[in-house]
């Protein structure tokens, strides 16, 4: 018999706690669980922003883009950007019970976040990270067992809904009829906050550190 074989053989024959150990370690790699991870938060507060540092930092992780049936826009892949269907099979995909969560938005295209992707993800033992409204997380909440997700809500920062108003309003200009909306969405998305499990606080300038607090979740939501 080769000389390492044997010793590793005698090692593990001679110390049955460490073999014990060994494999329980094994078995845990093997199985450890998938989890979505749900973010929300009021507009301005930096979902996409902290979702897209994941993206750069986290490869593994799965995204997966929603399903719609608006036009591809130049630049958008098919898969990637979104699910482009059209609206009869997106009624189809309805009707089979094929979606989480889904509502008409934007001059009445129907949008969606289907679940075979989600599923797949968390039953093969993966991340999949999903920024959803309230509304959105409202409903997919209701069709998933609580050991398949965790959910985090990004409350606005100290100064309030004044600071997301000025950050929106240095994304881009933004009409006062428009502005009146978000406002009134931020308002009504922030009674849903003590709906999620975990929160963390918008902060600015601190990307880094809004997603090292998403990590840290991420990583104790497997525990």
């Amino acid at each position: 018999m080769n000389y390492e074989l044997t010793i590793t053989y005698k090692f593990f024959i001679t110390c049955p706690l460490y073999f014990l150990f060994f494999f329980y370690t094994v078995v845990r790699i093997m199985t450890k669980s998938g989890k979505i991870i749900f973010i929300s938060g009021p507009s301005g507060v930096g979902k996409g922003t902290v979702i897209n540092a994941l993206r750069k930092r986290h490869p593994e992780f799965i995204f997966p883009p929603s399903c719609t049936t608006r036009a591809p826009r130049p630049g958008e892949v098919e898969g990637k950007t979104y699910f482009f269907v059209s609206k009869k099979e997106f009624e189809k995909r309805i009707t089979d019970d094929e979606f989480l969560e889904y509502a008409t938005v934007h001059g009445g295209h129907l949008y969606g976040t289907l679940k075979k992707p989600l599923l797949d993800g968390v039953r093969s033992g993966q991340i999949v990270i999903r920024e959803f409204d309230v509304q959105g997380f409202e409903q997919a909440k209701d069709k998933l067992p609580k050991k398949y997700y965790t959910s985090i809500f990004i409350n606005p920062p100290p100064e309030g809904i004044p600071e997301l108003i000025k950050r929106i309003q240095g994304r881009a200009p933004i009409s006062d009829e428009e502005l009146k909306k978000r406002i009134a969405s931020m308002e009504n998305e922030l009674k849903y906050a003590s709906h999620y499990d975990y929160f963390i606080e918008s902060l600015a300038g601190e990307i880094d550190k809004m997603t090292k607090d998403v990590e840290a979740i991420i990583k104790n939501s497997r525990n």
